[in-house]
């Protein structure tokens, strides 16, 4: 992508970088400076239009939307202290970048089939991802709002119904998981210790 072409997608995509700053705002509270998530969101923007290949038919505003998400947190964590549910938080998308990352690195798939595969293998790592992020939620839950407490229910449903899905998995993607999420291994270590290709 030449300079101008990656100007003309930075200028139009400043209203999504002012919608994320805005939802940002409105979930931290005044007690996050605008002009700070501001920084960190055009950050992400930068490295957004960094990574972003349009070969593959991806508008570019759903592929930057994620990262400049992930920045805003990346930035807010290291500039800050947050609650252990907003560390998990921000854990999570951190993890999902990097997945996300690495699903975008794999070449174009050739037909629906592969594509729809290769869907729902991204979607299981979500999954686990979110799951090994919130499983051990130990936040003591006295004094929360009816608004937190709907929250903190539907997390923990939905972390029964992915703890259920990944104990179903097979046993070399459990695997994976554990030694990903837990362990802190990146995928060429985890590929060397169980002894199969990367693109598994």
């Amino acid at each position: 992508m030449d300079r101008t072409d990656r100007d003309q997608l930075a200028r139009e995509n400043m209203p999504l970088v002012e919608r994320t700053v805005a939802a940002m705002r409105r979930r931290f509270g005044p007690g996050v400076e605008p002009d700070d998530l501001r920084s960190f969101a055009m950050m992400g923007l930068a490295r957004a239009l960094d990574r972003y290949d349009p070969s593959r038919k991806v508008p570019f505003g759903a592929y930057a939307e994620h990262t400049i998400r992930g920045a805003i947190y990346d930035g807010l964590a290291e500039s800050s202290w947050f609650p252990r549910r907003l560390m998990r938080q921000i854990t999570f998308y951190r993890r999902a970048d990097d997945m996300l990352r690495h699903a975008a690195d794999l070449p174009v798939p050739g037909d629906t089939v592969e594509s729809a595969h290769r869907l729902a293998d991204t979607l299981k790592e979500l999954a686990a991802a979110y799951v090994t992020t919130y499983a051990a939620d130990g936040d003591n839950e006295e004094g929360v709002s009816p608004a937190e407490a709907d929250e903190i229910v539907d997390r923990k449903r939905l972390c029964r119904n992915l703890q259920a899905y990944v104990a179903a998995l097979p046993h070399k993607q459990r695997q994976v998981i554990q030694l990903y999420f837990y362990e802190n291994l990146n995928l060429p270590e985890i590929c060397e210790r169980l002894g199969f290709h990367k693109s598994w």
